[in-house]
């Protein structure tokens, strides 16, 4: 697994208890390069694939890769998340502020379809769990180039996040109190 800086890597650390082998780079801003150095690790895997988890960001900051893709035609998929932009930006403190949006959200409408069309990229779009398995499943068996453009929602990823992590801190006092009261009930320091 190729992962992106910023919101993917995030993700696979808060969310992924197992993970295969992971490989990242960090760039200038964290996101240069993303899909020219997947096409590297793809074509370097021992295991002959790779799947490369990348922001919609990312991914248009590095679109001259697009052709270098279509010419090697490593055994990689692309899963592109596209929130419309700016997805982790929400999870700062930045966001309460009134020049959040345009200059740090940066929003978008693009979408990857016509250009993986225009260099002859296999492509796939996915909004729900159902599509992206079907089309990662068919990725996958084919062995062969192909990207997958999963469109969510950046602010309700944002709400559904910061919920995880109210269970999490909820949890975690329970764990941390029942503990404390054991501690004392055998004489223990806590």
């Amino acid at each position: 697994l190729f992962c992106s800086s910023s919101l993917p890597i995030r993700h696979l650390d808060m969310y992924c208890a197992v993970a295969p082998e992971v490989l990242s780079n960090r760039g200038a801003s964290g996101i240069d390069g993303i899909l020219h150095t997947a096409l590297g690790a793809a074509l370097a895997s021992p295991q002959g694939g790779c799947t490369c988890l990348v922001g919609d960001v990312a991914a248009l900051h590095d679109l001259s890769a697009l052709p270098a893709l279509a010419a090697a035609a490593p055994p990689l998929t692309v899963v592109v998340l596209n929130n419309g932009g700016g997805g982790i930006f929400h999870c700062l403190p930045i966001a309460s502020h009134q020049v959040f949006t345009p200059y740090f959200d940066t929003p978008h409408t693009h979408s990857f379809d016509s250009v993986c069309r225009g260099f002859g990229l296999p492509y796939a779009a996915a909004s729900t769990a159902e599509a992206f398995e079907a089309a990662y499943g068919a990725a996958l068996a084919g062995g062969s180039l192909s990207l997958i453009e999963v469109f969510c929602h950046k602010e309700e990823t944002h709400r559904t996040h910061q919920q995880l992590l109210g269970v999490a801190r909820a949890v975690a006092r329970r764990v941390l109190a029942s503990g404390a009261r054991d501690s004392a009930l055998r004489g223990g320091a806590v």
